[in-house]
């Protein structure tokens, strides 16, 4: 029987009353620095006549007004170069992170020491839920640049205590002798470049499925979540996966815990979250499929308010088994609403492609999903790069059989030569989007 690893035991336990009372007096205390020096919140609460008066429970979050990306957007390119969305004197800013770009121009944001020490408080919780213990050691296999995901698992490690190995300007070989010299337990990585890893200890004939490493931690792309993913990565690893997520603007709000292998806990200690539909903002009745909402409650620097993320996700009912009260995204996150693709009626998420695909692919295998327009109607391509010739036909068939089974809808897959995909080490990108293009 597993061990439940807990950060703080009362809080991740605490019933929702009391969850409730501890998100509203963190609010309050959010409000009150925002309302105080924040120009970007300022006016936009002003112009939507919003007072901080208002806001006398928790349900009257709701009276204040939404925040886009787009206005983040906005505010950084008339205000350069990091916008108005700031409450505190930039001699108290000690860090710079921005978003990767991937959907529009990047978003800078900046940290106190407070907020910093908060992120790593965050991140605690995420080590936790995966079970890591004060003994484990941490190797990070990246340069880790101006993203945030790996620097606030640098930070959380290091607040509770774990030996940190950096292996920053290292090639794969040289990280897989280090995991040999060094015992380290825990990798956080993307689940692509852990794929690399196996596949370069696979080529030198390295053993890392009887290596110490015990857990990945992964970030930067669906894996843990999604069964192929997760299946693969365990044999080849003989190691634990949990993923974990959030986004640059709003902060690391979801973790796997290591009892519920389907599933994403919210950290409702230093998050609120709020499941919408997407085309109204009316909140979801419990259990529906809405676009998720946040406030982070300890990062009043420069805060995300009611901050519409643009991932689609369904709570799940009940207490989790590892007795956590802190609720479960049933899946994590389904999709994004903005990647939702319409064929002949089907609304269609690439995750869910992802997953199909990876259960027929192997190691050293690449594909990538393409969306397009075809007489201005969507479609779906799924190309196939393998690495064993002779082995795509069968892919292409068993993929679009259970495509079929799970979708009722046949969608084009096809082999394409080798050097035809891009390969990432470290983030895949396996969706491309090219409707905005015409015809692939």
């Amino acid at each position: 029987m597993t061990t439940v690893e807990y950060f703080d035991r009362e809080v991740e336990t605490a019933n929702r009353d009391e969850t409730a009372m501890l998100q509203f007096e963190k609010l309050r205390v959010l409000l009150r620095r925002v309302y105080a020096s924040n120009l970007f919140y300022k006016e936009k609460f002003a112009k939507h006549g919003v007072d901080l008066t208002d806001i006398q429970s928790l349900g009257d979050l709701r009276k204040l007004p939404f925040t886009t990306k787009k206005e983040f957007e906005n505010d950084q390119e008339e205000h350069p170069p990091f916008g108005t969305n700031l409450t505190e004197s930039m001699e108290n800013y000690v860090q710079y992170h921005q978003t990767s770009g991937t959907t529009g121009k990047p978003l800078k944001f900046l940290d106190t020491k407070e907020s910093w020490q908060w992120r790593g408080k965050v991140a605690s919780y995420i080590i936790k839920g995966a079970g890591v213990t004060r003994g484990d050691r941490f190797l990070f296999p990246f340069n880790f640049g101006p993203y945030t995901a790996f620097w606030i698992m640098y930070e959380g490690a290091y607040q509770l205590g774990n030996l940190i190995i950096p292996t920053g300007g290292w090639n794969s070989l040289q990280r897989l002798q280090c995991i040999l010299e060094n015992h380290p337990t825990v990798i956080p990585t993307t689940p692509s470049y852990a794929l690399t890893l196996a596949d370069t200890a696979n080529e030198h004939r390295i053993d890392i499925a009887n290596s110490s490493v015990r857990i990945l931690m992964l970030s930067g792309e669906p894996g843990a979540l999604v069964p192929g993913i997760r299946d693969k990565l365990q044999r080849l690893w003989n190691a634990l996966c949990f993923d974990y997520i959030g986004m640059t603007e709003v902060g690391t709000w979801g973790f796997q815990c290591t009892e519920e292998p389907n599933g994403v806990h919210f950290i409702e200690s230093e998050f609120i979250s709020e499941i919408v539909d997407p085309e109204t903002g009316i909140p979801v009745q419990e259990g529906g499929v809405g676009e998720l909402v946040l406030t982070n409650l300890g990062r009043s620097c420069m805060p995300s308010i009611r901050y519409r993320t643009g991932d689609l996700v369904k709570v799940k009912k009940g207490i989790c088994p590892c007795g956590r009260t802190f609720r479960v995204c049933e899946g994590g996150v389904l999709g994004r609403k903005d990647e939702m693709v319409i064929i002949r009626g089907v609304n269609v998420f690439p995750n869910v492609l992802v997953s199909v695909v990876e259960n027929h692919l192997q190691p050293g295998d690449n594909y990538q999903i393409e969306a397009y327009k075809e007489k201005g109607i969507d479609e779906i391509a799924i190309n196939l790069e393998m690495k064993e010739e002779g082995k795509g036909e069968m892919a292409q068939r068993t993929i679009q059989d259970e495509i079929k089974r799970k979708l009722n809808l046949r969608v084009a897959v096809k082999s394409v030569p080798k050097g035809t995909i891009p390969k990432f080490e470290h983030k895949a990108k396996r969706f491309v989007d090219r409707r905005k293009e015409g015809r692939m």
